[in-house]
């Protein structure tokens, strides 16, 4: 599991003065970046191979303010044939709350082809699957 620190930028705060629910998308995102990048090497996005989102879904539990402390938990808990998943969670880094809890799924992907291809065996060796 890899923790990716989160600072909350003001045009991410709704009219309810919490982080609009959309904005959770970019942290996920963040945070699945930076898992790859450690695991596969900084360049993994530049490769022809490489993977793309294609399933996610999140669950809301507690709102966050503009002056709070989170950060993103991401790890693989799944790798298939041509699938990576993962779990995410934003976490209040004061108190370990868990905010916002999320599932993805990733394919493994052809830039040339545009078509869905194998996870490679060096990538699964690289990451870590943890239930």
């Amino acid at each position: 599991m890899i923790t990716t620190p989160i600072q909350i930028r003001f045009s991410d705060i709704d009219g309810m003065g919490h982080v609009n629910n959309s904005v959770y998308w970019n942290y996920f995102d963040l945070g699945r970046v930076e898992y790859l990048q450690q695991a596969l090497g900084d360049d993994f996005e530049a490769r022809d191979e490489t993977v793309v989102l294609v399933h996610v879904e999140a669950d809301y539990k507690i709102q966050t303010k503009l002056k709070d402390s989170i950060a993103v938990r991401t790890r693989v808990v799944g790798i298939g044939e041509r699938s990576i998943k993962m779990r995410q969670e934003v976490v209040d880094t004061t108190n370990g709350e868990v905010r916002v809890s999320s599932y993805s799924v990733l394919s493994g992907f052809s830039k040339r082809t545009q078509q869905s291809v194998l996870i490679k065996p060096e990538w699964r060796e690289k990451m870590v699957v943890e239930e």
